[in-house]
C-alpha cells in the first residue's frame, strides 16, 4: 500500500517567491473515511466486545479533556501524547496584557514510537484520475479529491 498524492500550483512562499511566484507542490489524496464503527469492528476481531470498546474509548477521551482541562500533558500509550498549545495577541509591555489576549488552545498530538516509525516506511505514488493522462492542477480549496 501506499500514499497517493497529486500535484497542484500554489503561491511560492519561499525566498524566492519574487523570481519564481508560483510552485508545484505534492498534496496527499485520501480514499475512503475510516468510520469508529469500522474501526471498532477490526478492533472486537480479536475477540474484545463492542461495548467494551467503545466504553474504554469514551472513557479516555473523558479522561484526556479533564487532564488537558488541568494543564496537564496525556501520554496514550504508543499511540503518543496530548497537549494544549497556546497562543496569544502580543502586547508591549507586561501591565497590558490581559487572559482575555490569549487565543482558543489547540490540541497538540505527538505521535508516539509506533507512528513514527511508521512514517519511515511510508511509499508515496503519483495519483492520475481515470481519464487524465498528466497534469497539474491549479491551487483549490484544502479538500482533496477522493478516490
Amino acid at each position: 500500500m501506499s500514499v497517493k498524492y497529486r500535484l497542484v500550483k500554489r503561491k511560492n512562499l519561499g525566498a524566492d517567491k519574487a523570481s519564481t511566484p508560483e510552485k508545484v507542490y505534492a498534496q496527499a489524496v485520501y480514499g475512503d473515511l475510516v468510520t469508529f464503527e469500522e474501526l471498532l469492528g477490526d478492533i472486537t476481531e480479536s475477540g474484545i466486545p463492542t461495548n467494551q470498546v467503545k466504553g474504554v474509548t469514551d472513557r479516555m477521551v473523558h479522561q484526556i479533556k479533564k487532564h488537558l482541562a488541568a494543564g496537564r500533558r496525556v501520554q496514550f500509550g504508543e499511540l503518543g501524547n496530548f497537549r494544549y498549545g497556546v497562543g496569544s495577541i502580543g502586547v508591549l509591555n507586561e501591565e497590558d496584557f490581559d487572559s482575555s489576549l490569549i487565543r482558543v488552545p489547540k490540541v497538540i498530538f505527538v505521535p508516539g514510537n509506533a507512528l513514527r516509525e511508521a512514517k519511515k516506511d511510508v511509499k508515496f505514488e503519483k495519483y492520475i484520475p481515470k481519464g487524465v493522462t498528466s497534469g497539474v492542477k491549479e491551487e483549490e480549496t484544502d479538500k482533496p479529491e477522493e478516490l
